[in-house]
């Protein structure tokens, strides 16, 4: 009896104790929370609060020590203890309370970080968001070219010293955007020969125009063909064809509209400008300065897997006329407008002519067929023509892509497997072998018998490779053999690095 009578004893003793340290603590805390609220003001000033130290001694608070029970040996004791402890510790087991809990540290620290973190992320919301294009502008988007060109010219005897050529063929840098979910536009800068800076690409486009479709105002190109309007960006080799180089009209101030028919497989443009042809937005100072008409005709009546199989077809109109009169076209070394010129018409002596052109190109997965006519008439003064025939294979598989927008092939979708070299331990390696691209051209241009016996004839033999690192980074080879009349012949072997972005 003396050991059960001591050990209720003990068991009482501990109660008290128990309940004595939890009835302390709201004291200690109340007064700790009081100097944490005095000492911490951060959360009103957007900073982050210190998390208060009472969070220890609440925790602590939360999970009181159990009770302390001597273990003896007498079984008795052993077999009542259980009922016993259940009996004194049952009282500290309290339901929680309904009612609303009083606003502690605890509360006021967490309340905090809720209004940090919901500001910060109402912040990245709004950093990422995209602009609303129907209420602003998008962010403008740069785009750019960097080509670098070598040309090394043959031809027996020297006869016409053409000379060889080298150097930064193009650079340009512009950028584009859209906005207001109707408008969009171009800004470009292009460095010139002599280390000029030429505003090139400048104008403003909008949607939707009850009557016109899409109307264009600015300093832009005039469509004369298929090759052409792809940019030089998205030329098959360094150069546009021969024929493109010599019958197109370069760019004018004007204005235009288009139009799309049939789901995107029709499109047609027309369009007035300024006659004089500048390829520089700046102004044209002169009492005439001319107008030009010209429209666009363009139609893919097949068109499946997104332009890996098409057919285009295609042509072109524009009537010129100038004052003062002059007017002439040209034929190049090579076929490359980068170098010299080879033959000319000179000065044809009137104030009003036309020119046209036919396009006709398909397309099937890697394998690609181009051809294009081009015609000028002047007159009573005479009459030039040109054609173009090329065929491009892509070893590797790859095709072009075709835009029904614009009616035009454009760059590679994607490459197979991009060239990409990488260093794996001691060795340097290379990861795929990029897109490879042969070509096959022929040009002729005749530019006909003019008073000064100016003019004649050129063929052009081209057999070309296109080496593309990434859809934006090509390497571009090529042999041309080129005939003039009177029996004058030259080799011309080009290189090129392409990169675009």
């Amino acid at each position: 009896m003396k050991k059960i009578w001591f050990s209720v004893a003990t068991l009482l003793l501990g109660s008290s104790l128990t309940f004595g340290y939890d009835t302390e603590i709201p004291d200690i805390f109340a007064s700790e929370q009081t100097e944490q609220a005095a000492v911490t003001p951060e959360s009103n000033s957007g900073l982050t609060p210190k998390r208060p130290q009472t969070a220890v001694i609440r925790a602590q608070q939360t999970a009181p020590p159990a009770p302390f029970v001597p273990v003896v040996s007498n079984d008795a004791y052993i077999s009542e203890t259980p009922r016993i402890a259940q009996a004194e510790t049952a009282p500290m087991i309290l339901a929680p309370t309904v009612s609303e809990p009083a606003v502690d540290a605890n509360d006021a620290y967490i309340y905090a970080e809720l209004d940090r973190l919901r500001s910060a992320v109402q912040q990245l919301q709004m950093g990422n968001a995209k602009p609303n294009t129907k209420k602003s502008w998008t962010t403008p988007k740069v785009a750019g070219r960097l080509h670098h060109d070598l040309f090394t010219v043959s031809e027996p005897g020297d006869l016409n010293n053409y000379q060889n050529k080298a150097g930064l063929r193009e650079l340009r840098i512009g950028i584009t955007g859209n906005g207001y979910d109707a408008f969009d536009y171009k800004v470009e800068f292009a460095m010139g020969p002599a280390g000029t800076v030429n505003l090139v690409d400048t104008w403003i486009g909008a949607k939707n125009i009850p009557g016109l479709g899409y109307f264009r105002a600015g300093h832009y190109n005039i469509e004369t063909g298929l090759m052409y309007m792809g940019g030089s960006v998205n030329t098959t080799l360094t150069d546009f064809s021969p024929a493109t180089c010599s019958f197109n009209l370069g760019r004018k101030f004007g204005v235009s509209s288009e139009h799309l028919f049939a789901k995107k497989r029709i499109r047609w443009i027309y369009g007035v400008y300024q006659g004089q042809s500048t390829n520089n937005a700046r102004f044209i100072q002169a009492d005439n300065q001319g107008q030009l008409f010209n429209t666009r005709l363009s139609y893919a009546p097949y068109y499946v897997d997104g332009g890996r199989c098409v057919l285009h077809l295609g042509g072109h109109y524009s009537y010129v006329n100038n004052s003062p009169a002059y007017q002439s076209i040209s034929t190049y070394v090579g076929g490359n407008s980068f170098l010299a010129s080879a033959l000319t018409t000179g000065d044809t002596g009137v104030n009003s002519h036309s020119r046209s052109g036919l396009e006709l190109a398909y397309q099937s997965g890697p394998l690609k067929f181009h051809t294009e006519a081009f015609f000028a008439d002047f007159g009573s003064a005479g009459t030039a023509r040109g054609t173009i025939m090329e065929l491009a294979y892509f070893l590797t598989g790859e095709h072009r892509t075709y835009s029904l927008e614009n009616g035009v092939f454009t760059g590679i979708p994607k490459i197979n497997r991009p060239f990409h070299p990488f260093k794996c331990g001691e060795w340097n390696l290379i990861d795929g072998m990029g897109a490879w691209q042969a070509v096959l051209r022929h040009n002729y241009t005749d530019l006909g018998d003019w008073s000064d016996e100016s003019g004649g004839w050129q063929h052009d033999w081209t057999a070309g490779m296109n080496w593309f690192w990434t859809p934006n980074i090509r390497c571009v080879f090529e042999y041309t053999h080129s005939n003039q009349i009177a029996g004058s012949h030259q080799d011309v072997f080009g290189t090129s690095i392409r990169v675009s972005w």
